[in-house]
């Protein structure tokens, strides 16, 4: 099985549903940063993290491998 996939943030494992922003291969909650629409930017707190892409953010079942983030059946348990 593979590993969960957990926000730089908040450390909390990602559900499948979750919007995520990626920054230089680190993954985040979307609202565990703040984002600048300057090309955009992510900050956590104060502390610039680097540029992203996706500054609307992904659903997590859409970047990681599936194991690697809490499933939807996984949460009835």
């Amino acid at each position: 099985m593979s590993r969960l996939i957990e926000c730089a943030a908040c450390l909390e494992p990602f559900e499948w549903n979750d919007e995520v922003i990626e920054v230089r291969d680190d993954y985040y909650h979307k609202d565990c940063v703040t984002l600048y629409p300057i090309g955009y930017v992510a900050f956590l707190d104060e502390d610039c993290l680097g540029e992203t892409e996706n500054d609307d953010g992904q659903m997590a079942c859409s970047i990681f491998d599936e194991g690697q983030y809490i499933d939807d059946d996984e949460e009835d348990e």
